[in-house]
């Protein structure tokens, strides 16, 4: 149970430091990391290459609403 709420808390720092890049830059967004005791690998995997951070959305095409 304990290990579920880290990585639960690791994932929703790790969204936060992406959006941090948007707002602020990388440098910011890796020092929020370093403050986190997250390390910046995430953060940099999921910058080289975004298309590889979103497989885990349910739909692979959007809707014809």
């Amino acid at each position: 149970m304990m290990q579920r709420r880290t990585d639960e808390q690791t994932a929703l720092t790790a969204e936060y430091a992406l959006y941090l890049v948007d707002i602020r830059g990388v440098e910011f967004a890796l020092t929020y990391l370093d403050t986190c005791n997250v390390p910046r690998s995430i953060l940099t995997r999921a910058l080289q290459s975004p298309e590889a951070r979103r497989h885990h959305e349910r739909r692979q095409r959007p809707r014809n609403d």
